[in-house]
C-alpha cells in the first residue's frame, strides 16, 4: 500500500494489488478474481520509507529483467531465462474508465472491470476479470506495450516484438489486407497531438521496425499505413507528435521532420541533439556493460524531453532535457539523482520511477529546483515495488470530501452524545440535490483524472493529481483562507461562465471555510461565507446549547443533519459556543486582566457570536421566502424542515437581542413556521409577555391573547412592550366577535370606561341589548356626565330594554355637561354662540335658535353640539324622560343659556303661554314663537310636542302681536319691538284690523305702519272695484243673453214644444223645464243635461 505523501500535487491510490495473473488467464470472462488475504495489509504505500542503500537500487535496477531492454545481462542470458517457466507479472497497462488492460510477461492481454477508487480508501476496489487474450500465440513472451484507443474501439498490441491490433470490446484481432500483424517492431509510440478521447475518428501510430519507421493511421474500421521511412541504425525509443517524431537510436538523439520526409527532403529532414551513451566494459569484471535504455516523451505541443546520463551506471546523474521541435532548449533542465526506470509527462510534469521504487515529481515550468514532490512505497519487494509508468486514457479518483453524510445509530445514542462529540459510529452517505463534481475536466471537481498508472509485478497503482477540492480544504485547515477562498471565487467564475451551477465541492469548501473562521472568532468573515455556502442553520444551532434545550425534538440531532465527514469534525473541534468563546477570551485578554474585564469580554463576545447567528439565519428565512418553500430542494442544501426550526430559533434571538421591530413582524407573518408552544413557553417563562400573547396571538388563540393582555394591562404581568389598551382595542374589534367585544366591554367598563365605551360604539345592537345595564351604569356612573351620556345614548340607539329607565339620567347629564360648557374654561364660546345667533338673527328675524345651532357655522362647537342632541330628546315624542324631574333640573341649573330648552319641556308639559314667554323675552327667539303660535301645523313646529293640539287664528297674531308690542315697555328696546311689529303686520296684514293702529306706541315713526295702513286702503279700494265690476259683468250677460234670443228667433223661428218632447239625453219629458235648443244638430236637452 503506499503512503500518504508529502502536501503537494500527486497521491498514490492503489488500483490492483497482488492480482494473479495466471490464473486471471486461465479463468473465463465473469469470474471473479481470488485474491490473497495478506497482500491487502502487505503490500502498499509507505510514507517515507527508501530502499536501504543504493547497492539494493542497484541490485533491484539489475534484477528488473528484461524490462525495455535496461537488463545488463547478455541477450543470450536472457533467451535462457524466457524458456523457463515463471509465474506471470503484469508488464504493461492501460485504463478506460472503469476498464483496465493488462499486458503480461507470459503474453496475455487482460481485462478487468474495477470499482471507483477514491481519496479515503487506501484498500483497492473490488477487481473482476471479464476476459483474456493469448497474444503471444502461445510462446509465453511478454507483453512490451499495450495501448487503448476508445475513439476507434482498438487496442494496439507490442509482444515479442510483433505488433498486433484487436478490437477493444472483445479482444478479437482485427486483420485486413492492408495491415497484418508486423513483426520485427522494436518501440511504437502514439501520436499525442490527437486526445484519445472516445470521440476522436482517428489516431496516429508511429512504428519503429528494424530499419525503418512506419506512419499508421487508425480508424474505426480501418488501420491504413500513410507512410514510411528508413533509418540508419536500430530506433531504441520513439515519441511522436504531430509532424514531428523524437526517438533515439545506436548513436543519438534526434528529431524528424516528418512533413520533409514526405516531401522527400530526407537531408535536412532528420535534426541531431545529443548523442545517447554506448556500451562499455567494466574495467573489475570484464563485462560488457550495457547503459540504461534512451528515453524520450512528448511534453507538450511540438515539444519533446529525453534522458541523457553523465555516465553508462544507473546511478550516475542524470538530466532530463526539454527542447522543441527545432532543437531548441525550452523550460527548465530536470535533474535526476539517477537514471529514471520510467518517466511520464501529465501536463506541467514530469513524473519518474526509479529502480528502488521512489518516485519524483518535477514541474517544467520551473527555471530551477523542478523536484516538487518525492515518495516511495513502503515495500521494497519486487511484487510491490513499481517498476514502470504507463499512461491512461481515461481514469479518475474521486473523495468523499464534499459528500454529505449522518451518523447511523439510534435516539438513544443520538441522545447521549450530549453534544458535538465524536463517536464511532455507522456513516450513512446521503443523496442531496447538488451531487459531487466528479467529472475531472470541471472546475473545482472532486474527481482527479489519473493520467499515470505505475506497474509492480502483481498490483496496480494511480499517480493522481490531489483533487482541488483536497487541496482547498488542506488551505483552509492551514488557516490560509484567503489563499483557499481565491481559489473557490476563481472556480466559481468558471463555473458561471460554464452555467455549470455551484457544486457541492465549492459549497464545501466555502462552509469550511466558515466554520474555521468561526472557531478563530473571525465573526464577520464566518457570517460572509456561511452566507455564501448555505451551511444547514441546525448545524450551527447545536452549537448553542441553549438553543438546543429551547428547541428540544424540533431540532434534529447533530449526527442526523447531512454534512461532509470533514466539516462535521470542524464542528466538533469547535464544541459549544460556551468554549469557543473561553478560547477566544483567552487569545484576546491581556496577561493580567482582572476577573470583570475577563466577563466583560466574554458577554461581548458572545453577543456578537448571537448576532451572527441571528442574521444569518435572517438570511436564511429570506432566502426561503424569497424562493417558496416549494423550491428550495432546489436552491439550499438542507431540508425543508429546517424552515420551522430558523423561525422559533429566530423568535428567541430576537427577543434575546432586543429586535422588538423583526420580532413582531416574524410572529405576525402569515407565513411564519414558528412553533408555537415552544416560543410561548419560552417568552411566558422568560418574561416577555408581550411576546407570548404575539404567540398566541398568531396561533389564533383569542381567548388566550386577551387574558393575557389582561394580565398586562393589571400589572400582574408587567411588560413595557405592550402597545396599551389602543392595541388591546384594535384585537378586540379585529375579532369581529360580538360575543368577544360584549365580554370585553363589560370588563373594561370596570378597568377604563373610556375604552369600554370606544369599544361601545363598535357593539351591534343586538348584543348591545344584551349588555347588563344596572350593572355597567353603576361603573359608569361614578365617572361623569360624559361617559353615562354616552352609554345611555346607545342603548337608546339600540333599543335596549332598560333604555328609558335612564332617559332622565340622560338628559340631566346633558344640562349639566352643557352648564359645566358654560361656567368652566369654555363659556366665551357659550357667550360667542349665543351673539352669533343675535347676529345672525339681526339679518334674518325669521331665522330659528334651533336652526342656527345646526347650522355649518357652529357644526363643530361642542357646546352647540350638546345643545342640538339635548334638543332632540326633549323633542322626541311621546317623552321617554320624567318631564317634572327634568324641568326641575333645569331649573337647578339655570344659567341663562338654556332657554330653548325650558321652553320645550313647557310646551310638552302644555304651559304654552310660558313657553312663549321665555321663547320671545328671554331667548329671543321670535321666529319660533311665531312658528309656535301662529303655524302649530308645521312638522317643525314645537306645537307638535304639547299635549293637546293648538289652533290658529286672528286672535293668536293678535296677541303675538302684542308680545311684541310689549317689548319696548318690558325691555327697552324700541328698535327690536318696532322691527318685529313692522315685519308682522307687513305678513298679516290680512289678518289684523285697522282697530290695532290704536296700540302703535305714539312716538313710533308713521313709517312702521305706513305699509299696513296702506295695504288696509288699497284693500277697501280693491273691494269696491270688484263690485262694479261684478254688477257690469252681470248686466253684460244679462244682454248677451238677450242678443242670443233674439237672434236665435229671428233665425229659426220659434221652437215649439208639445208634452210629450223628452230631453235627448236623459229621454224624460221637458215639461215646463228650462230646455236648450242646439240649432246645429235640433237636440233639445235639459239645461241641466248640457
Amino acid at each position: 500500500m503506499a503512503a500518504n505523501p508529502t502536501f503537494g500535487e500527486y497521491v498514490v491510490r492503489a488500483l490492483a494489488l497482488g492480482l494473479d495473473v495466471d490464473q486471471a488467464a486461465r479463468q473465463g470472462p465473469g469470474e471473479k478474481t481470488e485474491r490473497r488475504p495478506s497482500l491487502t495489509q502487505r503490500l502498499g504505500l509507505g510514507g517515507a520509507a527508501s530502499p536501504k542503500g543504493k547497492d539494493k537500487e542497484a541490485d533491484a535496477a539489475a534484477s528488473s529483467g528484461n524490462d525495455e531492454g535496461s537488463d545488463s545481462r547478455p541477450q543470450k542470458e536472457h533467451g535462457h531465462r524466457s524458456a523457463r517457466k515463471r509465474p506471470g507479472k503484469i508488464e504493461c497497462v492501460d485504463v478506460v474508465g472503469s476498464d483496465v488492460y493488462v499486458g503480461t510477461s507470459n503474453g496475455h492481454v487482460l481485462h478487468y472491470a474495477v470499482d471507483a477508487v477514491t481519496m479515503e480508501t487506501q484498500a483497492a476496489p473490488a477487481i473482476r476479470t471479464v476476459q483474456a487474450a493469448d497474444v503471444g500465440a502461445g510462446s509465453g513472451k511478454r507483453v512490451e506495450q499495450v495501448i487503448a484507443l476508445p475513439g476507434q474501439n482498438k487496442l494496439v498490441v507490442l509482444c515479442a516484438s510483433t505488433l498486433s491490433v484487436y478490437r477493444l470490446a472483445d479482444l478479437q484481432p482485427v486483420g485486413s489486407a492492408a495491415f497484418q500483424p508486423l513483426r520485427g517492431v522494436s518501440c511504437v509510440a502514439l501520436d499525442e497531438r490527437v486526445p484519445r478521447a472516445a470521440g476522436a475518428e482517428a489516431a496516429g501510430l508511429c512504428v519503429a521496425c528494424l530499419r525503418s519507421i512506419r506512419l499508421y493511421r487508425l480508424t474505426a474500421d480501418d488501420v491504413r499505413l500513410e507512410h514510411e521511412f528508413s533509418v540508419a541504425s536500430g530506433v531504441a525509443c520513439l515519441s511522436h507528435y504531430g509532424n514531428f517524431v523524437c526517438l533515439a537510436d545506436d548513436e543519438s538523439y534526434k528529431i524528424v521532420d516528418l512533413r520533409k520526409k514526405r516531401a522527400g527532403a530526407d537531408d535536412d529532414a532528420e535534426l541531431p541533439l545529443l548523442p545517447t551513451q554506448q556500451p562499455h566494459t567494466d574495467p573489475e569484471t570484464g563485462r560488457v556493460v550495457r547503459p540504461p535504455r534512451p528515453r524520450t516523451l512528448v511534453v507538450g505541443a511540438n515539444e519533446f524531453m529525453f534522458l541523457t546520463s553523465s555516465g553508462a551506471d544507473p546511478e550516475s546523474d542524470t538530466l532530463g532535457v526539454i527542447v522543441t521541435a527545432l532543437g531548441e532548449a525550452r523550460r527548465g533542465t530536470l535533474q535526476f539523482a539517477a537514471y529514471p526506470k520510467s518517466v511520464v509527462y501529465d501536463d506541467p510534469f514530469v513524473i519518474a520511477v526509479f529502480a528502488s521504487g521512489r518516485v519524483e515529481v518535477h514541474d517544467t515550468t520551473q527555471p530551477d529546483a523542478t523536484l516538487v514532490q518525492t515518495f516511495a512505497f513502503a515495500d521494497s519487494s519486487d511484487a510491490a515495488r513499481p517498476k514502470r509508468l504507463c499512461g491512461a486514457v481515461s481514469a479518475f479518483v474521486t473523495t468523499e470530501t464534499a459528500v454529505c453524510e449522518t451518523i447511523d445509530t439510534d435516539a438513544a445514542d443520538i441522545a447521549a452524545l450530549g453534544g458535538l462529540q465524536e463517536q464511532e459510529l455507522k456513516r450513512d452517505v446521503v443523496e442531496m440535490d447538488g451531487l459531487p463534481n466528479t467529472e475531472p475536466g470541471k472546475p473545482f471537481s472532486s474527481a482527479s483524472s489519473v493520467r499515470v498508472v505505475a506497474v509492480a509485478a502483481d498490483s496496480l497503482y494511480f499517480v493522481a493529481r490531489e483533487p482541488p477540492v483536497l487541496r482547498v480544504a488542506e488551505l483552509i485547515d492551514g488557516q490560509r483562507i484567503e489563499e483557499a477562498m481565491a481559489k473557490v471565487d476563481a472556480a466559481q467564475q468558471q463555473q458561471q461562465q460554464q452555467q455549470s451551477g455551484t457544486t457541492a465541492e465549492t459549497q464545501f469548501c466555502i462552509q469550511l471555510a466558515a466554520v474555521t473562521c468561526l472557531g478563530s472568532m473571525l465573526l464577520d468573515d464566518a457570517l460572509q461565507y456561511f452566507r455564501r455556502g448555505l451551511l444547514d442553520p441546525r448545524a450551527l444551532l447545536h452549537l448553542f446549547p441553549d438553543l438546543v434545550r429551547y428547541l428540544g425534538p424540533l431540532l434534529v440531532p447533530f449526527a442526523r443533519i447531512p454534512m461532509p465527514r470533514r466539516l462535521r469534525a470542524a464542528f466538533i473541534d469547535i464544541g459549544d459556543v460556551d468554549a469557543l468563546i473561553a478560547r477566544g477570551s483567552a487569545q484576546l485578554l491581556a496577561e493580567h486582566s482582572s476577573a470583570e474585564q475577563a466577563e466583560a469580554l466574554a458577554a461581548a463576545l458572545m453577543a456578537n457570536t448571537l448576532e451572527v447567528l441571528e442574521r444569518y439565519l435572517r438570511s436564511c428565512r429570506s432566502l426561503m421566502r424569497a424562493n417558496g418553500y416549494n423550491s428550495l430542494l432546489d436552491r439550499m442544501p438542507f431540508a425543508p424542515d429546517a424552515v420551522p426550526v430558523v423561525d422559533t430559533a429566530l423568535a428567541r434571538l430576537y427577543a434575546t437581542n432586543a429586535r422588538h421591530d423583526r420580532l413582531c413582524a416574524l410572529l405576525q407573518d402569515p407565513a411564519s413556521a414558528v412553533v408555537g408552544d415552544l416560543a410561548a413557553g419560552y417568552f411566558r417563562d422568560s418574561g416577555y409577555y408581550y411576546y407570548y400573547s404575539l404567540v398566541l396571538k398568531a396561533e389564533g388563540s383569542v381567548r388566550q391573547v386577551l387574558d393575557a393582555w389582561r394580565s398586562i394591562l393589571t400589572g400582574e404581568w408587567p411588560d413595557e412592550r405592550f402597545g396599551g389598551v389602543d392595541e388591546y382595542l384594535r384585537y378586540v374589534v379585529l375579532t369581529d366577535s360580538q360575543s368577544i367585544m360584549l365580554e370585553e366591554f363589560t370588563w373594561l367598563a370596570f378597568y377604563d370606561v373610556d375604552a369600554a365605551l370606544r369599544l361601545l360604539a363598535h357593539l351591534a345592537d343586538g348584543a348591545v341589548e344584551q349588555i347588563d345595564a344596572d350593572q355597567v351604569f353603576a361603573a359608569i356612573e361614578a365617572q361623569g356626565d360624559r361617559p353615562m351620556r354616552v352609554f345611555i345614548e346607545r342603548l337608546l340607539t339600540a333599543k335596549h330594554p332598560r333604555a328609558s329607565h335612564y332617559m332622565t339620567c340622560l338628559v340631566s347629564a346633558y344640562v349639566r355637561q352643557i352648564c359645566e360648557h358654560h361656567e368652566g374654561e369654555e363659556s366665551h364660546r357659550s357667550d360667542t354662540l349665543v351673539r352669533g345667533y343675535k347676529r345672525a338673527q339681526a339679518d334674518d328675524l325669521r331665522l330659528r335658535f334651533r336652526a342656527y345651532l345646526s347650522g355649518a357655522s357652529v357644526q363643530s362647537d361642542t357646546c352647540a353640539a350638546l345643545h342640538t342632541r339635548l334638543l332632540g330628546i326633549l323633542a322626541d315624542r311621546p317623552p321617554q324622560y320624567d318631564v317634572e324631574a327634568v324641568y326641575k333640573c333645569l331649573n337647578d341649573q339655570e344659567t341663562g343659556f338654556m332657554h330653548l330648552e325650558r321652553a320645550v319641556v313647557l310646551v310638552v308639559m302644555g304651559n304654552i303661554d310660558d313657553a312663549l314667554d321665555v321663547l320671545v323675552n328671554q331667548l329671543g327667539d321670535y321666529a319660533e314663537a311665531e312658528m309656535l303660535l301662529v303655524t302649530p301645523d308645521n312638522p317643525q313646529s314645537l306645537a307638535r310636542l304639547a299635549p293637546n293640539p293648538l289652533s290658529s287664528g286672528v286672535s293668536s297674531i293678535s296677541w303675538l302681536l302684542r308680545m311684541y308690542l310689549d317689548l319696548s315697555k318690558s325691555h327697552n328696546d324700541d328698535e327690536m319691538s318696532a322691527r318685529l311689529v313692522t315685519d308682522l303686520l307687513h305678513r298679516y296684514a290680512d289678518h289684523l284690523g285697522p282697530d290695532i293702529l290704536a296700540d302703535i306706541p305714539d312716538h313710533w315713526p308713521l313709517s312702521i305702519v305706513k305699509t299696513f295702513v296702506s295695504r288696509h286702503l288699497q284693500l277697501l279700494k280693491a273691494q269696491e272695484q270688484a263690485s262694479n265690476v261684478q254688477r257690469s259683468l252681470n248686466q253684460a250677460r244679462a244682454f248677451a243673453s238677450k242678443v242670443d234670443y233674439t237672434k236665435a228667433v229671428c233665425d229659426r223661428g220659434p221652437v215649439k214644444l208639445d208634452y210629450s218632447q223628452t230631453c235627448c239625453v236623459c229621454n224624460k219629458l221637458l215639461g215646463s223645464s228650462v230646455f236648450v235648443f242646439e240649432a246645429e244638430t235640433g237636440d233639445i236637452k235639459h239645461i241641466s243635461c248640457t
